[in-house]
């Protein structure tokens, strides 16, 4: 079976702070965040993503952030992209320019 990013079963786990989905095999893969809620507007930090190798190139972390930030906008949070890939996603894709904190 193919893995395409329609198929992936992208979840977001609110008790350890992460978008993430489970390969077969256990190996998962995650965008976590941390959440600022002490602060006008509130803030959502992208802080680490993991993609396993054979992942690569078939558009899911892309899947992953594109969940995180419409999260982030439904929520009204300003998004904070400290991972080098949370950070190229945003500069890769400026209309969700007016999410950045």
């Amino acid at each position: 079976m193919e893995i395409t990013t329609k198929s992936l079963d992208i979840r977001q786990d609110t008790a350890n702070s992460k978008f993430h989905f489970n390969m077969k095999g256990g190996e998962e893969v995650y965008l976590k965040y941390k959440l600022h809620t002490d602060s006008t507007p509130n803030i959502i930090e992208f802080t680490d993503t993991y993609v396993p190798e054979v992942l690569e190139g078939i558009g899911i972390p892309d899947a992953m952030a594109l969940q995180a930030v419409r999260f982030a906008e439904k929520m009204g949070y300003k998004i904070k992209a400290n991972c080098p890939f949370m950070s190229g996603y945003m500069n890769r894709h400026p209309e969700f320019s007016h999410l950045r904190a």
